[in-house]
């Protein structure tokens, strides 16, 4: 078995990778730079692929069930790995001197069905979506301990769970850290907030797309709004959040299994969202990705295809590629 794959991010062609042994692919993701590739398969292994040479420079060995999902780190974290597995077991790997080491692992109810690690600017916090009948949405913080006399520098794990749609989550997505700040100008700057809110969209089998923001203050998460819209058909697959090149507006992406693609769109934070626009492709519409500004959109249709689309000067999506 040969797994092909397109690096989005690299915005380059599809390259092949010889998985034939390794069990059914469940998830792969390519790291921060688009230089190695993670894979995660049904004999419990993740792997780390040289993206130069298609072959496998590390085996990470901790599940005990076959991995379904990984999510990498980016910038500051770009050595910092979460990988899951049907049992429930999550990880989290850090790479030190090209060695790869366990900082962090715990058990969540049933099987985890999406794993996201949030921007680097928000510090080391990763976001775990349940696939049991409750829907369960886990955050796991990192938060940074200093050397004392008592104990060393290291992390402390705080973990908060909550409810977040009944049947499963089956789709999580980061809203980018740039702030409306960076539009300021005069005494306005020295006022603004350096990031934006800490915010998060999730997509369940309920058919809702729920976005959850955290109170700096109280460091609690809320359910801020509930999107949904009679023109979508079909369950919905994944949400992606847009990277951030309309500040202060943000706009996600949502996909279902009969080819619905829908962008929502919101003016700035505390406003309602709204559907902006919604076409189909052929097939079941199963994963989204953006490239890294943000211009490009990537939809996995079906088993094999993938379509490429771009924003319209009048906001309508263009395909301009397929089956790459």
């Amino acid at each position: 078995m040969a797994l092909r794959v397109f690096d989005l991010v690299m915005v380059q062609a599809s390259a092949s990778y010889d998985c034939e042994s390794y069990g059914g692919v469940h998830d792969v993701q390519y790291d921060y730079l688009g230089r190695r590739l993670a894979t995660a398969t049904g004999d419990a292994l993740v792997r780390i692929w040289s993206v130069e040479k298609h072959e496998v420079i590390g085996e990470l060995r901790g599940h005990r069930a076959p991995a379904i999902c990984l999510s990498w780190g980016q910038s500051r974290y770009a050595s910092t790995l979460a990988s899951a597995s049907d049992d429930g077991h999550v990880i989290i790997w850090r790479e030190k001197a090209g060695t790869w080491q366990i900082i962090h692992q715990l058990n969540v109810t049933g099987c985890v069905s999406e794993l996201a690690l949030c921007p680097p600017e928000y510090g080391l916090m990763l976001a775990i979506g349940g696939f049991e009948e409750v829907g369960v949405l886990t955050i796991v913080t990192a938060k940074e301990i200093m050397a004392s006399p008592v104990q060393p520098a290291g992390e402390q794990w705080l973990v908060k769970a909550l409810p977040a749609h009944n049947g499963g989550i089956v789709g999580l997505s980061w809203a980018p850290s740039s702030s409306a700040a960076t539009l300021a100008t005069g005494p306005a700057v020295s006022r603004a907030a350096t990031h934006a809110p800490r915010r998060l969209a999730t997509a369940g089998v309920d058919g809702a797309i729920c976005i959850w923001h955290l109170d700096p203050k109280t460091q609690s998460w809320t359910r801020q709004h509930t999107l949904r819209d009679e023109q979508i058909k079909g369950a919905i697959r994944a949400v992606a959040w847009r990277p951030n090149p309309g500040i202060p507006s943000s706009l996600l992406m949502s996909c279902t299994e009969d080819g619905n693609i829908s962008s929502w769109v919101q003016d700035m934070d505390g406003q309602p969202w709204q559907l902006k626009t919604s076409w189909c492709v052929q097939g079941d519409a199963r994963r989204l990705t953006w490239s890294r500004g943000g211009t490009l959109l990537a939809v996995s249709v079906g088993d094999e295809a993938s379509l490429l689309f771009k924003e319209g000067a009048k906001g309508e999506w263009q395909q301009i590629s397929d089956e790459f």
